[in-house]
C-alpha cells in the first residue's frame, strides 16, 4: 500500500491544527503497518519528530490500567463490584452522595459511572500528588456530582483511585505491576510513567499556543494519580500494545497467547455506561458508550469502532480500533489538547476502501442445512419437505396451509429460483437470497437453542429490483 497520501495528511493536519509536531501510527496483521511524522518535538533546538520520538499520551493510558484491574480480577484477587473501600480504606471516610446512595465501585470507577465530578483541567495539573496529598484529598474532598451509576461523569480522581488499588492489591507500585503484567511481555522498552525519565532520550516537549507563539508547558512529574493518564510511549511500542489487544478479535478456540485472556479485552469494549449519540460535525451522529477505558461507537461506513482521546498541558493522542477489521490507527502530538480523534478519523476513513471488511461469521452447518430445506420448499410449493426441522412453535404459529399459500403466491411472481448467498448474523440466524427466474427472494431464519436447531422464525420478501 503506498502511504504518501497518508504522510501528506499528517503533515498537513499538523501545519492546520498549529501543531509543532506529530507522529502517527496504523497497525494491521499483528504489526506496525506505516508510521507517519511531521514537525518537532523540541522548538528551541529545531530537534524533528521522528517515529522514535517518545510522547506523553494522557488518558489514552486509562484502557491499560482497566486492563491491569481485570487482570487481578482474572486471577481472583479483587471483584470489580465490591466496595472501592475494600480495596483503597482511606475511602470510608468519603461521604456518600446521598443517604441513599449505593456504594461506589471498581466497575463505577473504571467506567465512568461513579458520579464523580468530571475534573478534567484538575486532573491534568495533578499527576504528581503524593501519596499522603491523595489520601488528604479522599478524606476532605467534594467528589460526587450525583449518586454512582446513574450517569457518565468522566473522572480521571477515579482511575487515581484505581491506580492506588491496584497497588494495594497487587503488592507494588501500578507503575510496576503494568510494566511487568503488560510493558515487559510485550517488548515496550520505551514506555512508561516516568516523564523526567524519558527526557532523557528522544522526548516531544509539550507546547502551548500563545496567541501565535508557543511556549513549553510544566512537564508533570509521575506519581499517585498517574494511572489515569500519566503514560510516556513511542509509535513502536504503541503499536505492539493496540496489536496485541486487537488480536482478541475474533472469538475463537485458540491457545491463550497473551498476558491476559481475549475474552477481558474484548469486555473492556462492550457498554459498560449510559449510552449517548457522539455528534461529529459533517457525519450522522454515533451511537456511543463508554466500556472500561475505551469508549464503543458505531460508525456508518467504518462499523464498530474502540477510541479514546488524551490530553494534557502540552500534550493531544487519540487511538481508533477497528476490531472487526483488525486495524488500528493512532497518533500524538505535542501541543495542549491537540484534537488528535479529527486526524486517525480522516486516516481511517482513507484507509477504509482499502481495508478488507468486517470478518465474516461461518455458516453453521445448521444454519446451511435449514436454508436448503427452506430453498426445497420454496420450489416445491410445500413447507413439509424432506430433511426440514421445524422447532415446536414454527408450524404452530402458522400453520402449513398458510405456509403453502405464501410459497405458492412468491412462486408465482418470481418463478423457480435457486440458492445465491447466506449472510449468517450468527451460527443460528441468518440472511438468504434466491436468484429467481423473475426478480431475488430475500428471507431471513433464526432457528432454535434445541440439540437439534430448528426453524423457529421464518420471514421471506420480494427484493427491489
Amino acid at each position: 500500500m503506498d502511504f504518501s497520501e497518508i504522510d501528506a495528511s499528517c503533515a498537513a493536519f499538523a501545519q492546520q491544527e498549529k501543531l509543532p509536531g506529530l507522529v502517527a501510527g496504523i497497525v494491521r496483521d499483528g504489526a506496525l503497518a506505516h508510521a507517519a511524522a511531521a514537525g518537532v518535538a523540541d522548538i528551541e533546538a529545531d530537534r524533528p519528530v521522528t517515529a522514535d520520538t517518545a510522547f506523553r499520551i494522557a488518558s489514552m493510558t486509562k484502557h491499560m490500567t482497566a486492563l491491569a484491574v481485570l487482570a487481578l480480577r482474572d486471577a481472583g484477587k479483587l471483584a470489580l463490584d465490591a466496595p472501592v473501600a475494600e480495596y483503597v480504606p482511606q475511602f470510608t471516610a468519603v461521604a456518600p452522595a446521598t443517604r441513599d446512595s449505593a456504594p461506589v465501585t471498581l466497575r463505577h470507577l473504571i467506567s465512568h459511572a461513579a458520579g464523580f465530578v468530571t475534573d478534567d483541567p484538575w486532573g491534568d495539573r495533578v499527576m504528581g500528588m503524593t501519596p499522603a496529598e491523595l489520601d488528604a484529598m479522599i478524606a476532605k474532598g467534594r467528589l460526587f456530582a450525583r449518586p454512582p451509576g446513574l450517569a457518565f461523569e468522566y473522572s480521571n480522581l477515579a482511575y487515581g483511585l484505581v491506580g492506588r488499588a491496584i497497588t494495594n492489591v497487587s503488592g507494588a507500585p501500578f507503575q510496576i505491576f503494568i510494566r511487568r503484567t503488560f510493558l515487559e511481555p510485550l517488548g515496550m522498552a520505551r514506555t512508561g510513567f516516568d516523564a523526567l525519565a524519558a527526557m532523557k532520550d528522544d522526548f516531544a516537549f509539550g507546547y502551548r499556543d500563545d496567541d501565535g507563539r508557543f511556549s513549553r508547558e510544566r512537564i508533570e512529574p509521575d506519581g499517585e494519580v498517574g494511572a489515569m493518564g500519566g503514560l510516556v510511549t513511542t509509535v513502536p511500542d504503541y503499536a505492539r500494545w493496540i496489536a496485541f489487544l486487537l488480536n482478541a478479535w475474533p472469538a475463537r478456540d485458540d491457545p491463550e497467547s497473551g498476558p491476559v485472556r481475549r475474552a477481558t479485552i474484548r469486555e473492556m469494549g462492550l457498554w459498560h455506561s449510559m449510552p449517548w449519540l457522539l455528534d461529529r460535525a459533517g457525519s450522522a451522529p454515533e451511537a456511543s458508550a463508554y466500556g472500561y477505558g475505551l469508549m464503543s461507537s458505531v460508525h456508518a461506513t467504518l462499523g464498530r469502532r474502540l477510541h479514546h482521546s488524551g490530553g494534557l498541558p502540552g500534550y493531544g493522542s487519540h487511538v481508533l480500533m477497528l476490531p472487526d477489521r483488525g486495524w488500528g490507527v493512532f497518533a500524538f502530538a505535542n501541543r495542549t489538547y491537540a484534537p488528535m480523534s479529527r486526524l486517525t478519523l480522516q486516516v481511517a476513513e482513507r484507509l477504509a476502501d482499502a481495508m478488507p471488511p468486517a470478518r465474516a461469521v461461518p455458516v453453521s452447518p445448521y444454519l446451511a442445512q435449514a436454508v436448503d430445506t427452506i430453498v426445497a420448499a420454496y420450489n416445491g410449493g410445500r413447507i413439509e419437505v424432506p430433511g426440514a426441522v421445524f422447532a415446536v412453535n414454527f408450524l404452530l404459529d402458522t400453520p402449513p396451509p398458510r405456509r403453502d399459500r405464501e410459497l405458492a403466491a412468491l412462486k408465482a411472481s418470481l418463478g423457480a429460483g435457486t440458492l445465491e448467498r447466506i449472510e449468517p448474523i450468527h451460527a443460528l440466524s441468518g440472511r438468504f437470497t434466491l436468484a429467481c427466474e423473475r426478480g431475488r427472494l430475500g428471507g431471513t431464519i433464526t432457528l432454535s437453542p434445541d440439540p437439534t436447531p430448528g426453524v423457529q422464525a421464518l420471514n421471506l420478501k420480494i427484493e427491489p429490483a
